[in-house]
């Protein structure tokens, strides 16, 4: 269900006299503009009845016009009980009916990323800046949802709108509301979510949009800088609307899903330092077992080279191979393992950067690792291999993914 873009048939009086022919004065005066100057503030006064009305409005409505945002946030959260706050801004047009492309960047000074996004359809697809290749996954109105799908979901689980005030922007005039009780922001329940509408007093479109609240980090783990390994968070986030009636197109991408639940295949490994040791130098003990990142040894002893193993490969070698966007395959068999090793094998023949050999001392009698990123099972899921394979091999998140 769209929301923004679209046109005010609402019938309420809102004690103003409407110009009927009134064009976008919002897209047209201030487009661009991410800061703006309130020329007066005064207090308005809506009945219930009018208030309700628009809000059945904003709901019900569809999206009939293009138009282009800007999104700014501030995500913070604790990593290794060190407060750490994760700027995002993304900029995007969406296309009527459900359509919405954009660009997510992610800069912390010491790690950076620039993502496109296309919203269509129920599915989130998304690409690396780096190799362009597109991902696709159930669009869940997580934080890079499109923001009709956002805004939608707030408004269908929240109380009454209250009024706040009109404010006059040139010869703009904005009406402020507040959406009261709102039970839950992307999923997740909690009393302290806050959420404020500007809408164009002329044409009840959106012109502006805040929101505060609870952020499952899991949820959006994909998306976010592997270094960024946390769970609970709150975000703060100021989304502006302009250029209605743009001539807007989107693109739906073609994307192979290899994600899981909207999430990357296998089970996350906190990240340890990609740091290299010399040969038989001592370190601190690995997160997982095979290690999916940390310690590890460089030229001339790691990596090794690409194929299959029958014989055990240390960490410390195995690493370098992760580093370089490599897939671990590894087995623990008491018995023949010929079947398990035939399937490994055939692997290793589709994918460059295959590493097979046993392991022993796992939990498990297979592993799959990649950087950050390990699965375990004991019987053999080929479907199961394959799609971590595909997500993973050569994946851009390896720091040396470019490395043959």
């Amino acid at each position: 269900m769209a929301l923004i873009g679209c046109k005010a048939d609402v019938e309420a009086d809102l004690g103003v006299e409407k110009d009927a022919g009134a064009n976008d004065s919002v897209s047209e005066n201030l487009a661009g503009i991410t800061e703006y100057e309130i020329l007066t503030t005064e207090q308005v006064t809506l009945s219930k009845e009018e208030l309700r009305s628009i809000k059945d409005h904003l709901i019900q409505a569809s999206g009939i016009d293009t138009f282009r945002y800007s999104m700014d946030a501030i995500i913070k959260t604790n990593v290794a009980g060190i407060d750490v706050k994760v700027p995002i801004s993304i900029s995007g047009e969406f296309e009527p009916v459900d359509k919405a492309k954009s660009v997510v960047s992610i800069n912390m000074g010491f790690v950076g990323t620039d993502t496109f996004s296309v919203a269509s359809d129920g599915k989130l697809y998304f690409a690396d800046s780096i190799d362009g290749k597109w991902t696709s996954s159930e669009d869940t109105g997580q934080i890079f949802s499109s923001p009709t799908v956002i805004i939608s979901n707030i408004l269908a689980n929240s109380g009454s709108l209250e009024v706040v005030s009109k404010e006059q922007l040139a010869e703009v005039a904005l009406l402020h509301l507040k959406v009261t009780s709102i039970e839950s922001l992307f999923g997740n329940i909690d009393q302290e979510i806050n959420a404020d509408l500007w809408i164009n007093q002329d044409n009840l479109r959106i012109y502006k949009f805040t929101l505060e609240g609870p952020v499952y980090m899991p949820d959006i783990k994909t998306y976010l800088p592997s270094q960024i390994d946390a769970r609970e968070a709150t975000i703060s986030a100021t989304y502006e609307f302009h250029g209605y009636e743009e001539k807007i197109s989107v693109e739906v991408p073609e994307a192979e899903n290899y994600l899981v639940n909207g999430k990357l295949p296998g089970t996350k490994v906190f990240e340890q330092v990609n740091l290299v040791i010399g040969f038989g130098e001592s370190h601190p003990e690995y997160k997982s077992t095979p290690a999916t990142s940390g310690w590890h040894y460089g030229q001339p002893d790691a990596p090794v080279p690409w194929g299959v193993y029958d014989e055990f490969i240390p960490d410390e070698v195995l690493i370098q191979n992760l580093v370089q966007g490599g897939v671990g395959l590894h087995y623990n068999c008491d018995g023949d393992c010929q079947d398990l090793i035939d399937v490994f094998t055939k692997f290793s023949e589709q994918y460059p950067k295959i590493v097979v050999s046993p392991y022993g001392g796992m939990s498990k009698k297979i592993a799959i690792t990649a950087w950050s990123y390990i699965d375990e099972m004991d019987d053999i899921d080929v479907d199961r291999i394959e799609i971590f394979i595909k997500a993973h091999h050569n994946s851009e998140r390896a720091p040396e993914h470019f490395k043959p």
